[in-house]
């Protein structure tokens, strides 16, 4: 892992190493704007999927996930990584984010983010396959914009999997996750649930709302 600052490093470790967070909290009001209705969603065993094919003339994917917070929307960008829409397509179409928790979040003075796509609620979880990195930003200060939606990754290189997380602020961490798409609308839903903090009130961990992507749809 490339160091950029000390404390940009850290936020980059956060991210990478993940905990076990089976047990999940009520939901809660965030915000005034942003209602958190309560959801079954549950920790679960990964769904079985196939490879999906990589389709580099894939036209831009718009990707909403709906949550029990209401809708995120994002948009795919399949000219600059076309491997991880295409893998990310994939497992939207197959239902494999479906009524999966939004495990784990960072709020820290470098990095504002929440990580989803862990069905199993660990850190651990994902499909039976990993693809390559592509379209991934300079080392440098906030290089992971606010609304940016990027892969998790378990440390190593070209390890991408389902996790992924979405910036409720200008960002900075290594230079190590494929950056894929752009929150256009419903942003105000992660950075509300980011603002209200982890569970333990550290600067990294379970988020003290429950949000869970309930369904997930590409077109």
């Amino acid at each position: 892992m490339r160091k950029i600052t000390k404390s940009a490093a850290v936020a980059a470790t956060y991210v990478i190493f993940t905990a076990s967070f089976i047990t999940i909290a009520n939901a809660v009001e965030p915000s005034a704007k942003v209602v958190c209705t309560e959801t079954s969603a549950v920790a679960h065993r990964e769904k079985k999927v196939a490879i999906p094919k990589v389709n580099k003339s894939l036209k831009n994917r718009t990707i909403t996930l709906i949550t029990n917070c209401g809708k995120i929307v994002i948009k795919a960008n399949s000219k600059n990584a076309p491997i991880t829409t295409s893998m990310i397509t994939g497992l939207v179409n197959s239902g494999f984010y479906d009524m999966s928790i939004c495990h784990r979040m960072i709020s820290s003075d470098n990095a504002s983010l929440l990580q989803c796509g862990d069905p199993t609620a660990s850190g651990f979880g994902g499909p039976p396959f990993t693809f390559k990195d592509e379209n991934l930003p300079s080392p440098t200060e906030k290089n992971y914009p606010m609304g940016s939606v990027a892969m998790a990754n378990p440390g190593a290189r070209d390890q991408n999997g389902s996790q992924f997380f979405i910036m409720a602020s200008d960002t900075t961490l290594g230079p190590n996750y494929s950056i894929w798409g752009e929150v256009v609308s419903g942003l105000e839903i992660v950075k509300a649930v980011v603002n209200n903090g982890t569970e333990d009130k550290n600067p990294v961990g379970k988020p003290r709302t429950k949000i869970a992507i309930e369904k997930a749809t590409v077109r």
